[in-house]
């Protein structure tokens, strides 16, 4: 459904297992005004498609925009799933969040206590950390393997992942109770409770979340959705003309993980936001306890930081918590190639926003500038306009800066030389570590094709000898360095 204007709040009706509102089909002056703020960040081109949820005591606005893949020019709608990477850690929270309320979780158990067999090393103090700090991100804990394989190569399984909590290291910038956002506490979280509630995240989102509010078009796992037949916004970045092209790099089971791994669309995200500026109420029914949600608002971390222009003074369960004008905002955004997120509420004001794009290069600006401008005009500020103009202006800018940076990286890599000193096929072959996985070079002609689980790229050549650059996540080129003295190299670093 895709509904074009903000709607007179009526009542409740039941449908799948929680209430949902009944609408007047009216016109207002709000609904208009969106209509056009946003038309106007889709003239120019910005990304190819956008979603956009507003709610509000007075009505709610659910509708997409654009298309989902330029190379289809299939038309984004409202029931459009849009992945919104890290914004998942409020998902992932809350569900936690309501088992612990229950006492089938303890949030406040420490890592050994809660799963004496996990093999993590001494010197992370297993005992001391808590899973509550994995979730707001003071546990002092690292782990490069175990959050590349569940972001990016997707090369794991749980045997794999639970071996894998061995390599965890102490967080030298950050150590036990400092705040520094990652994924892997998230990460590391869930691994612990599939093990030993006998219950993957997934599916504890879909019992905890997205069952009980009645999302539909929501899931941790593209293969439902793909399965289902499900409008699935598909992933764009900036080329060098300035203009988004399709990516071929694209999320699956594998990758879609408990800290950024949720597609969800505009019609589900304004019951999401429902929820939580309702204190756990969706069209009047309670649907998750009100001291729940109210858990998830405290201050768990401090944090004295900006980002887009929003100022974040605390963490909670899930989310930033900072300034909106005069009154306190919760937000998650999140980024990853060929997406950008923004989830938000200010529950003073009974109102919530999630803008949704399928672009990564404009797209944080297009959502944040859209976000405050439902913002602005919902709580009545006369600079809304104006605050709209200049988030237009800064889309531009970036789009200007980022064809200028890509420009130059292609210029910085136009004159180079291949620095290999063998045959491509001494190269080709499987190379593999037991922490960070396995990659597998392979000749085509005259390139060398990488491929390390979901990620995959043609190489290119790099300045050190017997060396390769490869962008194995779009716009992020990585070099690769063979080594061995002998006729064959015996690894890569």
């Amino acid at each position: 459904m895709n509904r074009r204007s903000l709607l007179k709040y009526a009542g409740a009706a039941a449908l799948a297992g929680c209430a949902t509102p009944q609408t007047f089909a009216r016109e207002t002056a709000l609904a208009a005004d969106l209509d056009a703020a946003v038309s106007r960040f889709m003239a120019a081109n910005y990304t190819p498609g956008l979603a956009l949820a507003v709610y509000s005591a007075d009505g709610v606005y659910t509708r997409g925009f654009g298309v989902t893949d330029l190379a289809t020019g299939q038309r984004a709608n409202a029931d459009t799933a849009f992945y919104i990477a890290s914004s998942t850690k409020a998902l992932t929270s809350l569900a936690l969040a309501r088992l612990h309320h229950r006492r089938e979780l303890d949030l406040d158990s420490t890592l050994a206590a809660y799963a004496p067999d996990a093999p993590f090393p001494d010197a992370v103090r297993a005992d001391e950390v808590r899973l509550r700090q994995m979730l707001c991100h003071t546990s002092g804990i690292d782990n490069g393997p175990i959050g590349f394989r569940s972001a990016f190569s997707g090369q794991h399984d749980a045997e794999t992942l639970w071996r894998l909590l061995a390599n965890s290291e102490v967080n030298a910038d950050a150590p036990l109770g400092t705040f520094e956002y990652t994924n892997i506490g998230y990460n590391i979280a869930t691994v612990l409770t599939d093990r030993m509630l006998g219950v993957r995240w997934q599916d504890l989102l879909d019992r905890e979340v997205f069952g009980p509010l009645g999302m539909s078009r929501s899931s941790a796992r593209m293969s439902r959705a793909m399965r289902g037949g499900w409008s699935i916004a598909k992933p764009h970045q900036m080329d060098v003309s300035g203009a988004p092209q399709r990516l071929t790099l694209e999320k699956n089971d594998q990758t879609m993980q408990s800290a950024g791994g949720v597609i969800l669309s505009a019609n589900d995200a304004v019951r999401w936001l429902e929820l939580m500026v309702r204190d756990g109420r969706v069209g009047g029914a309670q649907i998750v306890e009100p001291e729940i949600i109210a858990a998830t608002r405290q201050r768990l971390a401090q944090q004295d930081s900006e980002f887009a222009g929003y100022r974040r003074e605390a963490y909670g369960l899930g989310w930033n918590i900072g300034p909106y004008h005069d009154t306190t905002m919760y937000h998650h955004f999140g980024g990853f190639a060929g997406f950008a997120a923004h989830v938000s509420y200010i529950p003073e004001a009974g109102v919530g926003v999630a803008a949704l794009a399928n672009d990564s290069s404009t797209g944080q600006s297009v959502i944040h500038g859209i976000a405050n401008y439902a913002y602005d005009r919902v709580l009545g500020r006369s600079d809304a306009t104006a605050r709209l103009d200049a988030a237009l202006s800064q889309a531009d800018a970036q789009r200007s800066r980022g064809v200028q940076r890509i420009e130059q990286d292609r210029a910085n890599r136009a004159g180079r030389q291949w620095t290999l000193t063998r045959p491509r096929q001494a190269y080709a072959g499987v190379y593999e570590s037991e922490a960070w996985g396995r990659i597998e070079v392979n000749v085509e002609g005259e390139a060398l094709r990488v491929q390390f689980g979901a990620l995959h790229a043609v190489a290119e050549p790099f300045t050190q000898p017997n060396s390769i650059r490869v962008e194995l996540i779009p716009g992020q080129g990585e070099p690769i360095l063979f080594t061995g003295d002998g006729d064959q190299p015996d690894g890569l670093r």
